[in-house]
């Protein structure tokens, strides 16, 4: 079996980690995959045993918007001459970046005589524009098979875009296991490497800044936790998307926290990603809105407890008291109340991440998350060849 795995995002956001490890995970179950993604993958795929290429070059950065599109409809092109009849049966897509555009080549990919499977990572994006609202529903309308990663995702995707239930499947996004050890770095010298005093306990905000990730609810908690627990350091760390961080900073500044705020406001590296969870204490995610966190997931990996809003998929993942704790968003006291519970107990804080490493290995496995992707995929194609008897 043979499917034609298009990513645009890869290295670019940090997706390349979700997409070596379903891929390498269907490999092994006997599917070839031939991921098509970005360029600034190229540098993380060593000695990936199946096909990889990198049509989607240029499309991210400060270039001109008319010729970053121009470069997604050339890496289009290119895919679809990859797509010749006979080389794959199945197209697996994630994320649209120019809906309209992306319908026709789906269009394209089935006049191929090939199978539409989605990955809906966000059911709708973020960044919606009320004219992309209508090609994206062409989109899932086109696709015989969709994957959304919580019932919630599912239940809202039926709804919002009449998609029938059958065609529908929950596979829970996976761990990021196989990239980490809970324990790589000593905790006192992942602070180091960051220029933080060791006896500082550190709260982390790790990821993309978005508005919808409700940093400023957690800005506003924070300044409660530090008077009762003046050694905490809250440490946030990514790069801002569609959002202004002078507005955090100034709110920081007014709630006099300057000293107790560390920012690296820039894309992470791969290999400076352990420093900062092995330095965090409890990971926070007060989001206003998501469907699910690779944030979440690459906490629970490193053994970190988390404070979670109760939004979209994050209650189906995090164990409310086990592997941490579940709050309102934009509730802020119940969100301060939440990180003090944690940082009271250390003994119960190291319980709570073991638990969450140990769910992580388990249900959130790539090799249960392939089988129930391949198990997707040969659903498909023995309803075609089923269709294909019948009609004979």
């Amino acid at each position: 079996m043979r499917v034609l795995y298009i990513e645009p995002v890869g290295g670019h956001r940090g997706m390349h980690y979700y997409d070596f490890a379903l891929c390498g995970a269907l490999w092994e179950l006997g599917v070839e995959p031939i991921l098509a993604t970005c360029d600034e993958t190229e540098r993380y795929a060593v000695s990936l045993p199946y096909q990889t290429f990198y049509p989607f070059r240029g499309i991210y950065g400060d270039k001109n918007v008319f010729l970053r599109g121009l470069n997604y409809l050339r890496a289009w092109r290119e895919i679809l001459k990859k797509a010749s009849p006979g080389t794959a049966q199945i197209a697996h897509l994630h994320y649209f970046h120019l809906p309209w555009a992306d319908y026709f080549f789906i269009r394209r990919l089935k006049r191929r005589a090939l199978k539409i499977v989605i990955t809906a990572h966000d059911v709708v994006p973020f960044h919606e524009e009320l004219f992309s609202r209508f090609p994206l529903g062409k989109i899932y309308q086109s696709a015989e098979r969709i994957i959304v990663h919580a019932e919630a995702n599912k239940r809202e995707i039926e709804s919002a875009f009449a998609i029938d239930p059958q065609r529908v499947t929950v596979i829970p996004h996976g761990n990021y296991a196989p990239y980490v050890q809970p324990e790589a770095i000593e905790q006192g010298k992942a602070k180091e490497r960051l220029g933080i005093p060791r006896e500082r306990r550190v709260i982390l905000f790790f990821g993309q800044i978005k508005k919808v990730k409700g940093l400023d609810h957690l800005i506003r908690a924070f300044a409660q936790v530090s008077k009762n627990y003046p050694q905490t350091l809250l440490l946030i760390a990514g790069q801002v998307w569609k959002d202004d961080f002078s507005r955090y900073e100034r709110l920081i500044r007014s709630l006099g926290l300057e000293e107790r705020v560390y920012a690296k406001i820039r894309h992470i590296a791969d290999e400076e990603v352990a420093n900062y969870f092995c330095a965090a204490d409890l990971v926070a995610l007060p989001y206003l809105r998501i469907y699910q966190s690779g944030v979440l997931l690459m906490a629970c990996s490193y053994g970190r407890p988390v404070v979670a809003s109760a939004v979209g998929g994050l209650p189906e993942v995090v164990k409310d008291g086990e592997t941490g704790y579940l709050i309102p968003p934009a509730d802020e006291v119940r969100l301060a109340e939440a990180i003090e519970r944690i940082l009271a107990d250390k003994g119960r804080a190291e319980e709570m991440g073991r638990t969450a490493r140990e769910m992580v290995e388990t249900t959130y496995s790539w090799q249960k998350i392939a089988a129930e992707t391949k198990k997707v995929y040969e659903t498909l194609l023995a309803q075609e060849r089923f269709e294909k008897a019948a009609g004979d």
